[in-house]
């Protein structure tokens, strides 16, 4: 049995899953609420976080008949960032054996991150044997110098903090802290993108992030501070209205981006006004200008956030977006047009029993979380394989890979 929680800004979803015998998860308890007191993904109010966590939560156990103390949880912040470095040990002609790989894990806890950091993954990226790339597994090989790629993740470790007490009064043991990112492309992508290179965009209520993957690995994430609540802001003070009518404009009219009804006219209601019965009209060009402009800056910081690191152009020859403002229909043409590339929407993939109104790429974090422990059950067989050869160094090196790669 297993638990997960997406604890986002807008709503905040519980899964509940049964994993079968060929390790394939099936869902038997959803439960899902409007969030309160998490404000870009952190928790705001102590109070009224938990009374939201909570009650998703026993709607999921009331809808399996099952009830569950352990969760696997999503982390969403601005303060989430990617750690790419290279450790380098000298083998001098050595086999590499674990005490070499001993030494790299001993080499990052010495890393200072700062006393407001906590890692939050540390994730295995390549090896390199005196400048031969692509290799896999070190372990048994010859060489002078052995070159170890990581990505480490990190958070604040205050918002981490404030996070887990949260849950924990709300009685949730936690086994596993997902930074949101990675969660979402386990969540949507497929096998293919995941050895290929490709970067999931996240477009969240108030936060976008971004995950690159290549040769099956998280090899960058990063999360800022602008979402689908800002589209509506911006049509709430552009247009004069109401913040709700403003994210019924979004949804209504901003599904269709299409140039040739932009000369058609909407009804606006006007802010101030208590029976909404006060309108005006305006151009939809005017609405569609709005959205439009707004989208065009997150891509544009997803674009300049990756250009800035140490990944190349062709990280963005793949384009996936997910969440629940990736829905408007003009985000793929204009998230086209600004990387130069075709763009799809990402979706739950891998998931059985997924409610159709639960499939969307709105819960795509959800499966992303019942994904990462697929990916922790993986790591626990080919750690049992290797205990199985009855040999000690085997056993050590099997605790190796279940640190490395999570």
């Amino acid at each position: 049995m297993l638990g997960v929680l997406d604890i986002g800004s807008e709503k905040i979803s519980c899964f509940i899953a049964e994993i079968e015998k060929n390790n394939k998860p099936k869902i038997i308890g959803i439960g899902y609420r409007k969030s309160e007191g998490i404000k870009s993904g952190v928790i705001a109010d102590m109070e009224l976080a938990q009374a939201s966590i909570t009650s998703a939560i026993q709607a999921a156990e009331k809808y399996s008949g099952k009830t569950l103390d352990e969760f696997i949880v999503n982390f969403s912040s601005n303060t989430i960032q990617s750690n790419l470095l290279n450790l380098t040990v000298s083998l001098d002609g050595n086999e590499i054996n674990t005490e070499d790989l001993k030494n790299i894990n001993k080499k990052i806890r010495e890393i200072n991150f700062g006393k407001d950091r906590i890692l939050l993954h540390k994730i295995s990226t390549s090896y390199t044997i005196d400048n031969q790339r692509g290799i896999t597994n070190p372990f048994g090989m010859k060489g002078n110098q052995l070159v170890a790629g990581y990505n480490l993740v990190t958070a604040s470790k205050n918002a981490i903090d404030n996070f887990v007490k949260c849950l924990s009064i709300c009685r949730v043991k936690i086994r596993n802290i997902v930074a949101t990112p990675y969660a979402a492309g386990l969540g949507c992508l497929t096998d293919d993108d995941f050895l290929i290179g490709t970067t999931v965009i996240d477009i969240g209520a108030e936060n976008t992030s971004i995950a690159t993957f290549s040769n099956n690995k998280l090899i960058y994430t990063n999360v800022f501070e602008i979402g689908g609540k800002n589209i509506s802001s911006d049509i709430a003070k552009g247009l004069s209205t109401p913040i709700h009518e403003a994210d019924r404009l979004k949804i209504l009219y901003g599904s269709n981006l299409n140039p040739n009804e932009e000369d058609n006219l909407i009804n606006i209601p006007l802010t101030g006004d208590e029976n909404h019965t006060t309108t005006y009209k305006v151009p939809k060009k005017v609405l569609n200008n709005i959205i439009t402009s707004r989208i065009q800056e997150i891509f544009g910081i997803v674009k300049s956030k990756i250009n800035k690191s140490i990944l190349n152009k062709n990280f963005t020859n793949n384009i996936v977006l997910t969440g629940n403002t990736s829905q408007l229909q003009g985000c793929l043409n204009i998230a086209s047009n600004i990387f130069g590339t075709t763009v799809r929407l990402g979706k739950p993939i891998g998931i059985k029993k997924l409610a159709e109104n639960m499939s969307g790429p709105g819960f795509s974090v959800s499966a992303g979380l019942i994904k990462f422990k697929m990916l922790e059950e993986n790591l626990n067989k080919n750690y049992t394989n290797l205990v199985a050869k009855n040999s000690f160094i085997w056993k050590k090196f099997g605790s190796w890979i279940k640190e490395s790669f999570l």
